[in-house]
């Protein structure tokens, strides 16, 4: 089964426009002598033209792309960089590969090689490494399917650890014409050597695990993981359940969501067959939602969350509000479940019910902010000033 499924420098241009202005003027002139008009010259005849040969369009090859590359100027460990990235499409080199389309059922598709490059060198010019990865590097963690028949995107720089000693970019692949696609994110150190290669969010389907560094950089999170320098890493997969979301709280804590039951092969009520989800009442039971610390992985804080939805792929309809040191997750139907960043305070459920419709004017204490469910929009007014939570909301479109 296919999984279905994003610092770089911007130069300034500065344009400047010069116009011609030319004066006309309508008063005739009055000589005192008539003069005999004199013809006007013939024309010289056009100068044949010179044929200029027409560049040659690119050719239009699903999974095909001409080779792009970037220069970027990073910081590390104080000291600048250039990073040079580098993205090629082979199309003297064939690739196949099969994928499971429905249960039991396999196709063949076809693409080309790839290539990624990635660069370090000094300011000076000298090279500090120079890693070149083909496709098949990437085959076992965005699905050697995807991988094959995508063109090769430009990887994109994440950013640098130095905890964990890594540079960390995330490579895309998508299948012409879809919205089927994978992520890696890619770990080298500083020599070019890769450290580890992890599951990033595809854009059509999976968790919402959007691959990011902690605010202090000390940790990296990926759809899959949560690797942490000098532990192994805090896998997120559950032989129960399916992941739904991660995201940070703080530098200290992470949250993560799942949906109870595990995916399995299922025949729907028209006859097609698909993957689908049938968890026990025992599951739906049990907590599905865990604030755990980064650095130990101990679950500090567990509830029950069942506010997000599958559209393409799963959303946490959330806001984190600092000046509250709180995340707010949106159930629609329920209302807003409080959650403290530093993980050691205790989720709070407020119900629709126990929060003000807003009336005009907003107050000087309130913060507005925006939450989108699957079909609808609210706006909140949170209280700042406020030791208990004090919040309005506003109900925008449906």
């Amino acid at each position: 089964m296919r999984n279905l499924v994003a610092v770089g420098l911007l130069a300034l241009l500065a344009g400047c426009e010069q116009k011609l202005h030319s004066t006309k003027s309508d008063v005739r002139a009055m000589p005192s002598v008539a003069v005999a008009p004199t013809p006007a010259p013939l024309p010289a005849p056009p100068a044949a033209p010179v044929p200029v040969a027409k560049p040659k369009p690119p050719p239009e090859i699903p999974g095909w792309a001409p080779p792009a590359a970037a220069d970027t100027l990073v910081l590390l460990n104080g000291q600048p960089y250039h990073l040079l990235l580098a993205a090629e499409t082979d199309s003297a080199h064939r690739l196949t590969a099969t994928y499971e389309e429905t249960p039991g059922h396999f196709k063949r598709v076809r693409g080309f090689e790839g290539y990624y490059t990635v660069t370090l060198r000094e300011q000076s010019g000298r090279q500090i490494f120079s890693r070149k990865l083909r496709k098949a590097a990437f085959f076992k963690k965005a699905g050697a399917d995807i991988v094959t028949e995508s063109e090769a995107y430009l990887p994109q720089f994440l950013g640098y650890s130095r905890p964990l000693g890594a540079l960390v970019f995330t490579l895309d692949f998508m299948v012409p014409d879809s919205d089927v696609g994978g992520q890696v994110v890619l770990l080298l150190d500083l020599a070019g050597n890769v450290l580890r290669l992890s599951e990033g969010r595809g854009p059509g389907g999976g968790p919402e695990c959007e691959p990011a560094l902690s605010p202090n950089g000390a940790a990296l999170l990926t759809a899959s993981e949560l690797l942490r320098p000098g532990r192994p890493p805090m896998r997120f997969e559950r032989p129960d359940a399916e992941l739904v979301g991660a995201s940070f709280l703080s530098d200290s804590t992470v949250l993560v969501v799942y949906a109870p039951g595990k995916a399995h092969p299922i025949r729907f009520a028209d006859g097609m067959e698909g993957y689908g989800r049938t968890p026990t009442a025992q599951q739906l039971r049990a907590p599905n939602a865990f604030v755990r610390n980064i650095r130990t992985g101990r679950v500090l804080r567990r509830f029950h969350y069942h506010g997000y939805y599958e559209e393409m792929g799963y959303t946490i309809p959330s806001y984190q509000l600092r000046a509250t040191a709180t995340q707010y997750l949106l159930d629609d139907k329920r209302g807003l479940y409080l959650l403290p960043l530093g993980g050691t305070g205790v989720p709070v459920e407020m119900r629709f019910a126990a929060m003000p419709r807003f009336t005009p004017p907003k107050r000087l204490a309130e913060v507005r902010f925006e939450i989108n469910s699957a079909e609808t929009t609210f706006a909140f007014y949170v209280d700042t000033s406020s030791v208990q939570p004090r919040i309005r909301y506003q109900r925008l479109a449906e």
